[in-house]
């Protein structure tokens, strides 16, 4: 079992390393072809053997060699025995470094063969002597245009490597040296220029027949490079574009999850970077939000995270509102006879039945009062029929409670008062203890309102500007005008529901 484990890993890596190796030989089998054309064209197949022995020697071996020395740190890596840190600019210089090996090679073996005739050399030489221009002119374009090539396969090779890199080993790329720019400018130019160097090239250096083979040679190598460097172009960029359009889409629909992989050093990979960073402060943003509505409600947690002065404090609002005060029956002595867990637990069960209700009806809970809690309805959430939405959260509350079932088999009965005015949704405290809450003399009226109903023996009672802004008047017994402790006038006030 820990044998097949193991393997899977090693293969993986001996993939992804095998897979750069076949990058690296695109130059070569480019080269093959270019051969077999050549020697085709000229009707000389005796050339393709030693120039073929010269193709192994620098594009087989010399950039073979150059591609296990810079692989090697990365498999390191990816066996467990190097840190990304020690790698981390090795693997962003990748393509960088690969195009510079073939360059390195492919330059000497190009001027071997346009140069054999004229230094004597007959193995693996042309069959004609080549040109000056022609010379400068492939040695050039053609060394330009591995270098390019190698550089975009590489670049290809490694979008694949570092998405895997991501999905496996959770690492990315974080420094950023390239320039996209640079990249496609100078994709565009051999893709643009290289065929009409070439042409111009021989048309300097022959004429005749010759300059009909030299010719075609070259407009036919050069389209095939051209469909070559096309594919690998616009794999290596378009690849980073889709993957982020990708996951902006996915943040669009709201889903904070998605990371990018970061597979180059240039401006594509620094805005899959930055887009992890903000996917990250957006995931960050909606917990915090998420979280304060269990402290507060979600309107309030949203205005204060919307806050573009970042002092942690909502944006006050001020509007009538219904606001609903409520208290278990007996509570004190239920806490003298039970202990302290047993006492949170039958809270938390109260609780738990009464608060689904308010916020059914639209109400928002403010805060918990010992075994009470304020809640309001129409502030800090706008909610149309606010009042009346208040009484008929207030009888619910009475009929969950009938059919709820708490520990011990309590029976819990709760008062509620409630009242209708104007009132300002506030954030108070200091710099750093802060809390949201609603000010105002019917806030006040509310809580005396809920207390009266010891006075007239009621569960739950409501204040004339509620009933009257409800239209309840059908069900709701006027029982009069009562002294309020705290407020000057006297207050009207309702039953609601029937009588007990």
């Amino acid at each position: 079992m820990n044998g097949s484990t193991d393997a899977a890993p090693q293969m993986a890596t001996a993939r992804l390393v095998h897979r750069y190796y076949l990058a690296m030989s695109v130059p070569f089998l480019i080269d093959v072809l270019s051969l077999v054309f050549y020697s085709a064209l000229n009707d000389a197949p005796q050339v393709f053997l030693p120039s073929l022995a010269i193709s192994v020697l620098f594009l087989g071996l010399g950039v073979g060699g150059g591609a296990w020395f810079l692989i090697r740190p990365i498999r390191q890596f990816m066996e467990e025995r190097a840190a990304f840190g020690d790698i981390e600019l090795t693997l962003a210089r990748l393509p960088r470094h690969s195009a510079t090996v073939v360059g390195v090679m492919y330059a000497p073996m190009v001027a071997l063969r346009l140069l054999s005739h004229r230094l004597d050399i007959t193995f693996g030489a042309t069959l004609q002597q080549v040109a000056l221009p022609d010379i400068l002119a492939n040695l050039t374009v053609g060394t330009g245009f591995n270098v390019v090539l190698t550089f975009f396969v590489v670049a290809a090779y490694l979008d694949h490597l570092c998405e895997q890199l991501f999905r496996t080993r959770g690492v990315n790329i974080g420094t950023f040296g390239g320039r996209f720019s640079r990249k496609v400018s100078l994709a565009l130019l051999f893709v643009s220029f290289a065929t009409m160097v070439l042409i111009a090239a021989d048309m300097l250096s022959y004429s005749g027949d010759r300059l009909v083979r030299e010719a075609s040679a070259d407009i036919m190598t050069s389209a095939i490079g051209t469909i070559f460097m096309y594919f690998w172009i616009s794999h290596a960029l378009t690849r980073p574009i889709t993957r982020l359009d990708g996951g902006l889409r996915r943040v669009a629909d709201n889903d904070y999850t998605v990371r990018l992989p970061v597979t180059s050093n240039d401006e594509l990979g620094h805005a899959a970077s930055r887009f992890n960073q903000m996917v990250e402060g957006l995931a960050e943003k909606a917990y915090l939000r998420d979280t304060f509505g269990k402290y507060v409600s979600e309107t309030v947690a949203a205005s204060i995270m919307s806050n573009r002065g970042n002092t942690g404090r909502g944006i006050d609002t001020t509007a009538e509102a219904t606001l609903m005060f409520t208290d278990i029956e007996g509570f004190t002595t239920l806490s003298e006879s039970t202990a302290p867990t047993e006492v949170a637990a039958v809270l938390n069960a109260y609780l738990g039945t009464i608060v689904p209700v308010i916020q059914r009806h639209g109400g928002i809970v403010n805060s918990f009062i010992g075994d009470g809690l304020f809640a309001s309805f129409n502030l800090p959430r706008p909610l149309a029929n606010h009042a009346a939405a208040a009484i008929a959260a207030a009888i619910d509350i009475q009929k969950a409670l009938e059919e709820a079932h708490f520990a011990r088999d309590l029976v819990l009965h709760t008062r509620i008062g409630i009242n209708t005015g104007p009132v300002i949704g506030v954030t108070i405290g200091t710099d750093n203890r802060l809390t949201y809450t609603l000010l105002g003399d019917a806030v006040n009226v509310a809580s005396r309102i809920e207390q009266l109903n010891k006075k007239f023996g009621t569960r739950i009672l409501a204040a004339e500007s509620t009933v009257a802004a409800a239209g309840a008047e059908a069900f709701c017994e006027r029982l009069g005008t009562t002294d309020v402790r705290g407020h000057h006038d006297g207050i009207v006030v309702y039953r609601v529901g029937s009588p007990l």
